[in-house]
């Protein structure tokens, strides 16, 4: 992601609310989540993150996360530090995800075993970030139009929130390569144009993912989730589940430009 985008995609880490619960009348499938990927989500912030992975006897792996977030007028770049344990200290995640379309947007990870600062590919993007459900493609964010939309409910009910139910298939075997998804299922609140729930068809291991946005809050009046959660099942099983869990932030925060660096990476703050 850049993890700003990621949360765009997974339905919020943050929103500003401009709508009531009418505004949305009428809305195509396509002007619907136009209206989720521009949401107001700052223009900097400065978080701190839980990961917690668990495997499908439930046992569990926690990871303490540092992310710095800066929109520019072309770029929305973020920074992701690992701070503990000490297995994963010192690992680094930066992505740019460049405004137009037509640019292949850039992210690095940096595994202090290595010494080295790698790029990732496209390719790679569909595999998993740091041993979690999501797919680099999910927490780097996704693209508007690589998707078709459409309406296949136009009410229901999640946690006592009216939502869209929209399905979202990929344009190109590209882009499928890419997110490693053949479809989704996307549960939208009318009121605050986010994304709470996700069913998501995996193209490998006919796995499907299931994604929930939790204890959604206003924070500095910006719509927060401070649970999102990813879990993957196969025939209906449990196979492994995943919860970023925030435990603070700070919005339109001074996040200093020199910060977006593989330098940085490579040296921690």
């Amino acid at each position: 992601m850049n993890l700003s985008n990621f949360i765009k995609f997974i339905g919020s880490v943050t929103l500003l609310m401009a709508f009531c619960a009418n505004a949305g009348f009428g809305l195509s499938a396509f002007e619907v989540m136009s209206k989720v990927d521009s949401r107001y989500t700052g223009e900097s912030a400065i978080s701190d993150w839980r990961m917690i992975l668990i495997d499908k006897k439930d046992r569990k792996r926690i990871r303490e996360i540092e992310i710095f977030s800066k929109d520019y007028s072309d770029v929305d770049k973020s920074i992701s530090f690992f701070r503990s344990p000490g297995d994963v200290k010192g690992t680094a995640y930066m992505s740019y995800n460049w405004e137009s379309s037509s640019k292949e947007d850039d992210s690095w990870l940096y595994l202090p075993a290595l010494q080295k600062v790698n790029r990732i590919a496209s390719a790679d993007r569909s595999g998993s970030f740091m041993g979690s459900d999501f797919t680099f493609s999910d927490i780097d964010g996704f693209e508007l139009e690589d998707f078709t939309y459409k309406i296949v409910k136009d009410a229901d009910l999640v946690d006592g929130k009216d939502c869209w139910v929209i399905e979202a298939t990929p344009k190109s075997k590209k882009v499928i390569e890419k997110t490693g998804y053949l479809k989704s299922v996307q549960w939208v609140r009318k009121d605050i144009f986010l994304v709470v729930k996700n069913r998501i068809l995996v193209k490998k291991g006919k796995k499907v993912k299931l994604f929930a946005a939790k204890d959604i809050e206003k924070i500095n009046g910006i719509w927060t989730a401070k649970t999102l959660q990813m879990i993957t099942t196969k025939s209906k099983k449990l196979v492994h589940k995943s919860i970023f869990q925030l435990k603070s932030i700070k919005y339109n925060t001074d996040v200093g430009d020199e910060i977006f660096a593989t330098e940085v990476m490579q040296r921690g703050l």
